[in-house]
């Protein structure tokens, strides 16, 4: 199985077993993101997380659930 684009949600080139390491297009405690979005096709290049939202949140999947959420918000 593929991870998810966790921006528009196609299927990536990454199998969940490929370490995060080796993959392109990785934000950590956000997720995957497939070529086009982390080229910039689908995704904003200038989403800003301030440290203090990193520091007070140090699970990663919160993290990644709250980014989105800003995200989403400023798309509209």
């Amino acid at each position: 199985m593929r991870d998810l684009c966790i921006s528009c949600g196609k299927e990536t080139s990454y199998g969940k077993d490929v370490h995060i390491d080796m993959r392109y297009g990785y934000i950590e405690g956000a997720g995957q993101l497939c070529i086009n979005c982390y080229r910039g096709n689908h995704i904003s290049p200038d989403i800003k997380v301030s440290k203090k939202l990193i520091a007070d949140t140090p699970n990663d999947m919160e993290l990644g659930r709250i980014i989105r959420e800003k995200y989403h918000e400023e798309r509209g």
